[in-house]
């Protein structure tokens, strides 16, 4: 098992952990049309000609448009790297895996009722601007700058975060880190600070069912044997990793990140005993098989033992809507001033009470309570004034990107910063990385064994998907269509850029609703639909609607339905679009000819019908 020697970034390394995604969009900044901006360059307008359906995943479509799209890219990260292509079919399946594990993840994240809410997007931003020295807000011009649209690189974070709560939640929750093991790390390796070797791993995995027989076994161990000669003999490790790699990670090329002494057992260890450019022996573990390179190294030098001051504190957040009004807006900070007023001199146990009562914050349940922090660890705002503050004292209103805030201080100390109670959430951190690193692709694998995957075919639309987004060239050396984006870029495309995007993200799902209609595909033509509302308001409920196109729809041979769009209305600040449509409807029983309206709505990521009329 292994463990980053970092344990100041929180992300796992199952969820394309942060500091490997800032290195992932810094490379897409350096190149000035990066991944996100190819993949923008698909023309809505041959979106039906994608709404054929690649895999249903539990009742969930995957759609041939959004693997083309993944092969786009996982084909744009090995020209970058310069590896060569592999054949078409193996860039496809892996695609395909992608998406299909993209959608799993989803889905246990909805079962979980997990969100990312735009508050803690913008907090994500803000860490990436400083921890690459870049100035409040300026994030957002470097990307526009270089033609990366923001909205793009706003939900690919969001999806990120989204998936390291859900591993949080199904994996990291359920480890535990005795007080002993603990110690005895702190003992070994912390107690008496001194200059460390650090290696940089990268890894590739094969995984294991979780009762492989022997047959599946030795078949895998056969498998990783051929690989593992493959790079002895020189093979490409990061095109390797790309294209076999089991693990999340093999999307940054199995990048492992740093690794100390101490968070390592077992055969693991021997990467000490590496140098740069050298492989482990295979590897095998309770999750499969792993072949280990040793990319970098670096000595650590030992953390400054100067002591530093820590406050308890506990806060009252009141959030304000992007969308209040000034007026609104005026109201909110009344009212938050009065409770700041109402606060002052009161104790901590009348605080922690209002505080549950009133705050919007996740630490309500909690009273407010943040426990022990140190400078640099809360946004700027929220330091500033925490840190002139003594035990009793309760603040006025302190706004920041979170909202404003009424802060109490519970207690301060002065900590020892190489005292084991000093470094216990850094150790226990590590040991449990170690640990995910084990448990992570064993609960993956799980997920698509559990899951009820039906693959179809794309066959035949790859070329017409990559002639939409590689146009010619002009003289400049950049296509047509880029270069059209580009100025658009450059002129700030605002709102008008967001509702396309909503629009044919909106689309292209109607078009699989279509599909799925004309195929009788009963599970994928359902799962277009919110459950939670009736799409018809002759039914009081959805479960009454579905029942009765169960016992209809079946009494069609075939089924054609053509749809041509009239009306578009689009409102993307609330993830809705409104189609109206001219529908003709052919069966072996019934023609019909009908105008319709369908209004979608953005749930959790995926476009579910909300209404469905006939005008």
């Amino acid at each position: 098992m292994l463990a980053r020697a970092s344990c100041s970034n929180l992300m796992v390394w199952v969820a394309l952990v942060m500091d490997k995604f800032e290195r992932f969009v810094l490379s897409c900044l350096r190149s000035v049309f990066g991944l996100i901006l190819l993949m923008s360059l698909v023309l809505p307008a041959h979106a039906e000609r994608m709404d054929a359906i690649a895999a249903v995943v539990n009742g969930e479509v995957v759609t041939c448009y959004e693997v083309l799209q993944a092969e786009q890219t996982l084909k744009e990260q090995l020209l970058q790297q310069n590896i060569a292509l592999p054949a078409e079919d193996v860039i496809y399946q892996r695609s395909l895996e992608a998406r299909v594990m993209r959608t799993l993840q989803h889905q246990e994240a909805q079962g979980l009722e997990l969100k990312v809410g735009a508050e803690e997007v913008a907090a994500a931003m803000a860490d990436v601007e400083k921890r690459n020295r870049l100035e409040p807000g300026q994030l957002e011009s470097v990307l526009k700058a270089q033609g990366i649209d923001v909205e793009s690189y706003k939900q690919t974070l969001k999806d990120r975060l989204l998936s390291t709560r859900l591993m949080n939640i199904a994996v990291r929750s359920k480890i535990s880190i005795s007080e002993e093991a603990m110690r005895e790390y702190y003992r070994k390796h912390l107690k008496n600070p001194k200059p460390v070797r650090e290696v940089r791993v990268a890894q590739l995995f094969i995984s294991l069912p979780a009762e492989a027989d022997s047959t599946t076994v030795e078949a895998t161990r056969q498998r990783v044997n051929t690989l593992y000669q493959k790079l002895q003999d020189g093979a490409d490790f990061v095109r390797m990793v790309t294209l076999e790699s089991d693990a999340p990670d093999a999307a940054s090329g199995g990048d492992m990140g740093w690794i100390s002494p101490g968070a390592v057992k077992g055969a693991f260890a021997q990467v000490f005993a590496l140098q740069v450019g050298e492989l482990t022996e295979v590897i095998r573990s309770s999750g499969g098989f792993h072949i280990l390179k040793i990319t970098d190294e670096r000595m650590r030098k030992p953390q400054s033992t100067e002591a530093y001051e820590e406050v308890h504190a506990r806060h009252i957040l009141i959030k304000v809507p992007d969308s209040a009004d000034l007026n609104t807006q005026i109201k909110i900070r009344q009212r938050v001033e009065k409770i700041a007023k109402e606060m002052q001199g009161v104790s901590d146990e009348a605080f922690a009470v209002r505080a549950k009562e009133l705050s919007q914050g996740p630490s309500a349940s909690r009273g407010g309570d943040l426990g022990w922090f140190k400078p640099g660890q809360m946004v700027a705002a929220f330091d500033k004034v925490v840190f002139t503050m003594k035990p009793g004292e309760t603040s006025g209103v302190v706004e920041t990107q979170f909202g404003l805030h009424v802060i109490r201080v519970v207690d301060t100390r002065k900590v020892n910063p190489n005292a084991f109670e000093a470094r216990k959430a850094e150790i226990e951190q590590r040991l449990v990385e170690a640990e995910m690193q084990q448990q992570v692709p064993r609960w993956m694998n799980s997920l698509k064994q559990q899951a009820k995957i039906e693959e179809k075919s794309c066959e035949g639309l790859s070329s017409s998907f990559q002639a939409e987004v590689v146009q010619p060239t002009t003289e400049s050396g950049m296509g047509q269509t880029q270069q059209e984006e580009h100025q658009q870029s450059d002129s700030g495309l605002g709102d008008n850029g967001q509702s396309e995007t909503v629009q044919d993200e909106a689309k292209n799902a109607l078009m699989v609703w279509k599909s799925a209609w004309q195929a009788k595909d009963m599970d994928v033509y359902f799962a277009a639909y919110d459950h939670r509302t009736s799409p018809n308001p002759k039914y009081a409920s959805f479960a009454q609607w579905k029942t009765y196109k169960q016992r209809v729809m079946p009494k069609h041979q075939h089924i054609q339905v053509g749809i041509e769009i009239v009306e578009v209305k689009v409102n993307p600040n609330i993830g809705e679009v409104s189609f109206v449509f001219e529908q003709t409807f052919k069966s072996n029983k019934l023609e019909d000819h009908d105008r319709k309206q369908v209004v979608m709505r953005n749930t959790d990521g995926a476009w579910k019908i909300i209404k469905e009329v006939t005008l």
